[in-house]
């Protein structure tokens, strides 16, 4: 059936969003002939009207509107819409990019059914018809633009269609029949916007007509652009009208979610990009708790982006595991139950090209995951981030938080149940047939090589030196006419020495000395209040936190060897001076800082007061001119060692015609996923009760009593209710 279609842009805000919308909509010409109809709602842009009248003068096609004052999108699109009572319409938000046939297919998907009366595509911020996931709103995936990306749409899911309880607006095709026959969008009840196609959509559907996702379709949308500031209450405000008008709205919309009938169609997408992608697929294996071990697998991923495609398996409480396609949160899943679905994953991995494996960390992976490196026939690295792999103890201190080299007398979260010969048989197994043991610092090397001589231990600082280093100058802030503050920062478990801190800030103002200290984070247990506490902070508002706080020192109070430290990191790009103990990564990384003392990690609280008051008079005669930190340390061998070796000399990799895939057996597979994953169930009795303990604790008797028990019993306490972080269980 010949067509021809209005495609109706409403324009108001967002001039540079606007200006891709356009530049998409004529570098990709279509076979089916359309008048591109741009409607200037009084924009309070001065660029954007010119910008408008000169590009519908250099385009045939394009006829232009101009609302003498504001009607808002509803009625905007109505006098679009009003253009032609013969034309189907496209809705298309000028936020949005288009590509390649992208309008053919919409075409070819509305001639496949005369009962279809609207259709969406899929998009990356679309609700319901959002990919890569459901629901969420997302950048364009890492490494691919809005054409390679609809091509894959084209390719996997050709002629598709799934039906949905209401289109999304972003870009929405409407058959005229439909439009004539349902009528023009309700101006009286949704005034400026929002909700007007989901109350189209269902008095469409009243009248038989089809709402369909076309899944082999992909358009890019910014999304808030033109009502951003009114965007929330106006989304409320639909919401209310539509369960007024449409009582079984919300519970269509629930059960369509419940359902995620595309769920296939996304998958085939999202395993198509890893299989079509000329980058490197490295499979990161790592513990579920976060941290470090987490920052750094994102980290990684961030700074090869161009060359690196990374997939991260992360273990599942109860069994099972799930494998993230990216290394951010806000990346899709799929659960696997194992070792049940070993298979499934096994096949899953060599259909995606993974060409690589990184062992993060062992904790909590099931032991069959142990087995992947032989039974994909792939090299694989382990990067030291703790002590673990020595006898499962990831910070080697005793009950009381503190080092000690002997491993006897090291207390662990999570006890063996085996001997520690056992034990380090069982790692030496999966160590020596790593082709890199990647430390990120000289003391993990050290210590690891006293258990397991002989391995091809490769000392690699985080991608943030790589990053960053050299790092800035270092500038005294102190002047004597006030009290010295000195900061800590973190999330301050036992090892991590709060304690001390608390200890310290209590004796100095008993005594009254010139001394501040500050925590920047949390600790494991309430501190007295002569720790000045700023509560959490993230990454992104610290620079904010340190203007307000203004410290003069940072102390790393650790009482355990750390591997690395990224909140070192932090505190180099601040320029602060700093005292550090001289365990751990602490001395190799600051080594010739100036303004930068190693200390003795095990002083008592009184051997620190004295250290801080002479430091004091030491600052106060520093003077404030900054310092350049000369000499600043690298392990040389792997300088730039990410960036340089750790992908090797392969290159980009090419393309192979691989054979496409099973549907029946994706299916069975997302099928077997979600069973496995309902299987798991909410929240236990156990972690029922540990919330409710967690919630006692921060009132005053709570306070109170969990300072009398002491931090090994809370901590087995803990672990016997659950073992998952306790953002999991808020989370649930």
């Amino acid at each position: 059936m010949s067509r021809t279609v209005d495609v109706i842009v409403p324009v108001y805000g967002g001039r540079e969003e606007l200006r891709r919308c356009l530049a998409s909509l004529v570098s990709n010409p279509q076979r089916t002939p359309y008048r591109l109809v741009l409607i200037n709602d009084a924009s309070p842009d001065p660029h954007i009207p010119d910008d408008l009248r000169r590009f519908a003068a250099a385009h045939d096609e394009v006829e232009l509107l101009e609302n003498a004052q504001n009607l808002g999108f509803v009625a905007t699109v109505n006098r679009g819409m009003a253009l032609s009572d013969t034309n189907d319409v496209v809705l298309l938000n000028s936020d949005t990019e288009v590509a390649n046939d992208w309008l053919d297919r919409l075409v070819r998907a509305a001639d496949s059914d005369p009962k279809i009366g609207t259709l969406t595509p899929f998009s990356n911020n679309a609700t319901i018809c959002s990919f890569p996931r459901f629901c969420q709103s997302s950048p364009l995936p890492e490494g691919w633009d809005v054409a390679s990306l609809d091509a894959v749409f084209a390719r996997v899911n050709a002629g598709e269609l799934i039906d949905i309880p209401t289109g999304v607006g972003f870009c929405q095709y409407i058959r005229r029949e439909c439009l004539n026959q349902t009528g023009l969008f309700d101006v009286e009840r949704f005034g400026r916007g929002y909700g007007e196609e989901n109350d189209f959509c269902r008095r469409a559907a009243e009248k038989g007509w089809r709402n369909v996702l076309c899944c082999d379709v992909f358009v890019f949308h910014e999304g808030g652009v033109s009502f951003s500031d009114e965007q929330a209450e106006r989304v409320a405000h639909a919401q209310e009208i539509l369960r007024q008008l449409h009582p079984d709205y919300h519970s269509l919309v629930e059960k369509h979610i419940r359902q995620n009938p595309a769920q296939l169609q996304r998958s085939r997408a999202l395993i198509e990009m890893y299989r079509r992608s000329p980058r490197q697929k490295v499979l990161h294996l790592t513990h579920h708790l976060g941290g470090g071990t987490k920052k750094h697998i994102r980290e990684l991923s961030d700074w090869l982006s161009g060359e690196m495609d990374a997939l991260v398996i992360r273990p599942v409480e109860g069994g099972g595991a799930r494998l993230s396609f990216g290394a951010t949160d806000e990346a899709p899943d799929l659960f696997f139950s194992l070792p049940q679905m070993y298979p499934q994953l096994l096949e899953l991995l060599r259909r995606m090209n993974v060409g690589r494996l990184h062992f993060h960390h062992t904790l909590g992976l099931e032991t069959c995951l142990w087995g992947l490196p032989d039974d994909l026939q792939l090299p694989f690295d382990i990067t030291l981030h703790d002590y673990y792999f020595i006898n499962a103890h990831p910070s080697q201190t005793d009950a009381r938080g503190r080092y000690t080299p002997e491993l006897q007398a090291q207390t662990s979260s999570y006890p063996l149940s085996v001997s520690i010969e056992e034990w380090q048989a069982n790692q030496r197994q999966l160590l020596e047939k790593a082709q890199r043991v990647i430390a990120p610092s000289a003391w993990v090397v050290k210590e690891f090589e006293r258990h397991y001589p002989g391995l091809n231990y490769q000392v690699a600082w985080h991608p943030d030196s790589e990053a960053h280093m050299p790092w800035p100058e270092v500038r005294n802030r102190y002047t004597k006419d006030r009290p010295l503050r000195v900061l800590a920062l973190g999330a301050l478990s036992p090892e991590k020495g709060p304690d001390v801190l608390e200890a310290v800030a209590v004796e100095a103002r008993k005594q009254g000395l010139p001394l501040e200290f500050h925590l920047l984070g949390y600790a494991y247990r309430p501190l007295a209040d002569a720790v000045i506490e700023h509560g959490a902070y993230s990454e992104a508002d610290l620079a904010q936190h340190l203007q307000v706080i203004q410290p003069d020192l940072v102390w790393f109070t650790a009482l355990w060897p750390e591997t690395y430290s990224y909140t070192l990191s932090e505190m180099f790009l601040a320029g602060l001076p700093m005292v550090v103990p001289d365990i751990g990564a602490f001395p190799e990384r600051v080594l010739n800082r100036p303004l930068t003392w190693v200390e003795a990690w095990d002083q008592a609280p009184g051997q620190w007061l004295q250290w801080f008051v002479s430091i004091r008079e030491e600052l106060a005669v520093a003077g404030s001119e900054s310092r350049g930190w000369l000499n600043q340390p690298v392990p040389r061998e792997t300088e730039n060692f990410y960036r340089r070796q750790y992908l090797g000399d392969t290159g980009p990799q090419a393309v192979a015609e691989a054979a496409p895939l099973d549907d029946q057996w994706l299916k069975n597979l997302l099928q077997q996923s979600r069973r496995a994953e309902g299987s798991q169930g909410r929240l236990s009795r156990k972690e029922q009760l540990l919330l409710y303990l967690l919630t006692l604790r921060q009132g005053r008797v709570g306070r109170f009593v969990s300072r009398l028990v002491p931090v090994n019993i809370q901590r087995k306490l803990k672990r016997r209710l659950s073992r998952k972080p306790i953002h999991e269980l808020y989370h649930k």
